[in-house]
């Protein structure tokens, strides 16, 4: 049987991704021989990447009955991961829709976060970002104009860590997140389609480069309903926080 071009499990996990985001949190997925069938592949092929699958939360395996999609929100690793990569590797189409553009100068806070001095002009906007045409963050960012000269809203429609990389080869090496639950105001609310009650998760990010310059700052908010954050801890962080807790 022939098998996917270009990493069969991985362009299989991304299929089976499109699959789950057409269906219904509940909806039973059709079997691994169907599937195989379906898609001209190795039936060992599909069950490895449903055991991926499996283990990110996106289904439930049910003895005897089958395989089902999970009604957990999808989990976003902390990372310096663009919002695009994280919708593709999820099987879906990353958009954005611009909702505010603008360039100011720095109060005191801002320049303090971007650590800059108080009223350098800074590029500032908010885009709605979507996974297959639905709301999932409202984003707010803010760059020093000094680092990318000429940038225009045409320009910010796709990934903002590609752009940076490729336009004005500035590569994010590092940041700094706090997160906190909110219930956002109306009109995030209305952005995102969510009922009043919906708490979201809010991200404040500080972004610096190789040499520990701050590149950008950043105030994502995310739908609760569709998010859960997760991070791998080890080495010396895992032996302070072990600390902290003894203590």
């Amino acid at each position: 049987m022939v098998e996917l071009d270009e990493s069969p499990r991985n362009a299989l996990r991304a299929r089976m991704r499109e699959l789950i985001a057409g269906s219904r949190p509940g909806d039973r997925l059709p079997s691994e021989r169907e599937l195989s069938a379906r898609w001209g592949v190795a039936r060992m092929t599909v069950r490895h990447a449903m055991d991926t699958l499996v283990a990110e939360g996106l289904v439930v395996r049910r003895q005897g009955s089958g395989t089902y999609v999970a009604p957990q929100p999808m989990v976003r690793f902390l990372g310096l991961t663009s919002f695009s990569q994280d919708m593709r590797e999820r099987g879906l189409i990353p958009a954005s829709r611009l909702l505010a553009f603008g360039v100011s100068t720095a109060d005191e806070t801002l320049a303090g976060r971007l650590r800059v001095p108080p009223g350098e002009r800074i590029v500032s906007f908010t885009r709605l970002r979507l996974g297959s045409g639905e709301p999932m963050a409202v984003e707010s960012v803010w760059i020093p104009a000094a680092l990318v000269p000429g940038l225009e809203p045409a320009a910010l429609d796709g990934s903002l860590y590609e752009l940076l990389a490729r336009r004005y080869r500035i590569a994010a090496g590092a940041a700094s997140v706090t997160i906190e639950p909110v219930l956002p105001d109306a009109r995030t609310r209305g952005l995102l389609a969510i009922p009043d009650d919906q708490a979201c998760l809010r991200l404040r990010m500080i972004d610096s480069d190789a040499r520990g310059r701050v590149v950008m700052v950043a105030d994502c908010v995310y739908r609760g309903d569709r998010y859960q954050l997760s991070a791998d801890i080890a080495g010396a962080a895992l032996s302070s926080m072990q600390a902290r807790r003894a203590g």
